[in-house]
C-alpha cells in the first residue's frame, strides 16, 4: 500500500466526520442523545462525589466527563458539544485503520474491513451525535492497536476508557487475559497482556464500589433490578444474526471458498435462533420499543407480524455461522501458533458472545465491537486465501 494512498485514506476518515457534524450540528436531538446531553450538562456544573454515584445513568462516567470537559472551552449549546464527537470518531477510525494496517497486506481488504466499520449507519450516526459508545469503540481500537504493537500503556489506556464508557466492553480484559495465558511468552504475556488487563480494570471497580452495583445507583437501577444478570439466549441470537449483513461483503467472500463444515455450523446457529428468536427485551417493552435497530426494523417491514424474526433473522445466523466456521476450520487448530494479535481477535470474539447475553437490553449498536473485531478476522482469512482459490490478489 502506497503511502500517498495510506495519507488519502487517513484526510478521509478525518474529513467525512467533521463534514457530517457541518451538515447535522443543529439537527434535534437524537433518541437517547438528549438525556446525555443533559447528564454532559450535569457534569458541567461542577464534579462531586455523589455526582459520580447517583448521576442519572446506566453508563460508565467517562464520557461525561470528557464531554463537560469539552463543554468548558468549546460551549455547553448543543452543536458545540457535538462538535467533539466527529474528532473522537475520526481518532477511533484513524487507530483501527493502523491496527488493521497491521494485520492484512491487502489494501483491498484493508478497505474493504474498514468499510464495514465506518459506513455502518450506526458509527455514522455516533461521529456526529453525543453518545457514549464511541469513546468505548476508541477504547476498543487503543487496546488492540496496542496488543498488535506491543504497547501496553496503550492496551491499558484503551482498556480504562472502553470499560469507562460502556461496562459490557469488560469482555475485553478478559478476552486479554486467555491470551496472556496462551501467549508463546510467558513472560511477555503477563507484561503486555494480563497486566494490562488489570490495572485497565481499576478505575472500572473503583465506580462500581462507589455505585454499589454494576451502575450509578438511581432511580434508573433500581426500575431495571427486576432484570437481573442471567442469560439471554434471544439476545445471543441478535448478535449471531446481525453480522451476516452488516458484513456483508466480507461474508459473501468468505462463503465463495466454500466447505463442508461450514453447513454444519450453519445448521446450528440457524436452529438456536430458531428456537430463540430475536425480540426485544421485557425492559423495552416496557418504555413501547419494538424492535432491537435498524435491521430488525427492515425485516419487520418487509415481513410483518414477527413473521420476519422467524425467517430471515435464522437464515442470516445461517450465513454468518457458516462464515465464521469456515475460519475456524483453517485456524482453529493454530491457535497456539497464531500471533498474539489475531488472537486477541478471537478470543475478543469469543468473549462478546458469551458476555453479552448477559445484558438485559439487546441492541444492534451495541454489536459494533463484534462487527470490528469479526470483520477483522474475516479480513486476516481472505487476505491469507489470495491465490489459493477463488479470492484474487490485490
Amino acid at each position: 500500500m502506497s503511502q500517498r494512498t495510506v495519507q488519502a485514506v487517513q484526510l478521509a476518515l478525518v474529513a467525512a466526520p467533521m463534514l457530517l457534524w457541518a451538515a447535522l450540528r443543529n439537527h434535534p436531538p437524537w433518541g437517547d442523545e438528549e438525556h446525555f446531553l443533559e447528564t454532559v450538562r450535569l457534569f458541567g456544573e461542577g464534579i462531586t462525589w455523589e455526582l459520580l454515584r447517583s448521576y442519572p445513568e446506566m453508563t460508565g462516567p467517562l464520557t461525561y466527563l470528557v464531554y463537560a470537559a469539552w463543554g468548558h472551552l468549546a460551549g455547553f449549546g448543543t452543536a458545540e458539544l457535538r462538535l467533539l464527537s466527529p474528532i473522537v470518531a475520526a481518532v477511533t477510525a484513524l487507530a483501527w485503520y493502523a491496527f488493521l494496517r497491521d494485520q492484512v497486506r491487502s489494501a483491498v481488504f484493508v478497505f474493504l474491513a474498514l468499510a464495514t466499520v465506518v459506513l455502518n449507519p450506526y458509527f455514522v450516526g455516533l461521529s456526529v451525535f453525543v453518545f457514549t459508545d464511541m469513546l468505548a469503540l476508541l477504547g476498543l481500537s487503543f487496546a488492540a492497536l496496542g496488543v498488535s504493537r506491543r504497547w501496553p500503556v496503550l492496551t491499558t489506556v484503551g482498556i480504562v476508557v472502553a470499560t469507562c464508557s460502556r461496562q459490557y466492553l469488560v469482555f475485553l480484559p478478559v478476552a486479554l487475559v486467555v491470551v496472556a495465558i496462551l501467549s508463546s511468552s510467558r513472560r511477555e504475556g503477563i507484561r503486555d497482556l494480563a497486566i494490562p488487563a488489570v490495572l485497565g480494570m481499576v478505575p472500572l471497580g473503583l465506580l462500581m464500589l462507589l455505585w454499589g452495583g454494576l451502575a450509578p445507583a438511581n432511580a434508573m437501577r433500581d426500575i431495571y433490578a427486576s432484570e437481573a444478570l442471567r442469560f439471554y439466549p434471544n439476545t445471543l441470537s441478535l448478535y449471531l444474526a446481525a453480522p451476516a449483513l452488516y458484513l456483508a461483503p466480507l461474508v459473501l467472500l468468505v462463503w465463495s471458498r466454500r466447505t463442508w463444515p461450514m453447513l454444519g455450523t450453519s445448521v446450528a446457529f440457524m436452529l438456536v435462533v430458531v428456537a430463540f428468536p430475536v425480540q426485544v427485551s421485557e425492559v423495552q417493552r416496557m418504555g413501547d420499543i419494538v424492535t432491537v435497530g435498524f435491521l430488525h426494523r427492515a425485516i419487520d417491514f418487509l415481513l410483518p407480524g414477527g413473521l420476519g424474526a422467524l425467517v430471515l433473522f435464522p437464515l442470516l445466523a445461517a450465513f454468518n455461522g457458516g462464515a465464521l466456521a469456515r475460519l475456524i476450520s483453517s485456524r482453529g487448530i493454530e491457535l497456539r501458533q497464531m500471533p498474539d494479535s489475531e488472537r486477541f481477535i478471537w478470543m475478543a470474539i469469543a468473549a462478546f458472545l458469551i458476555v453479552m447475553p448477559f445484558s438485559y437490553m439487546p441492541w444492534e449498536k451495541y454489536a459494533l465491537p463484534l462487527f470490528m473485531l469479526q470483520g477483522a478476522a474475516f479480513a486476516i482469512f481472505l487476505d491469507r486465501s489470495r491465490g489459493r482459490g477463488t479470492i484474487p490478489p490485490s
